[in-house]
């Protein structure tokens, strides 16, 4: 049970930590600092990796509430 409860709060940390590296991303891009590549299997490969985290998220707050 114990186990359980440190997975969940991982899972939640670790998907914050995701989140919040993705806004500095978005800032930077803003400010013109980085620069967005036009292949499409790197846009393909970011939104299934930004899926999996939002589903891990959702999953472990799903987990740790109910």
């Amino acid at each position: 049970m114990l186990s359980g409860f440190i997975i969940a709060v991982a899972l939640v940390l670790g998907g914050l930590a995701v989140m919040r590296f993705g806004i500095f991303q978005i800032r930077k891009f803003k400010k013109g600092e980085t620069k967005v590549k036009k292949k499409v299997s790197e846009q393909l490969a970011f939104i299934i990796f930004f899926i999996i985290i939002l589903g891990l998220i959702i999953y472990s707050i799903n987990d740790f509430l109910f």
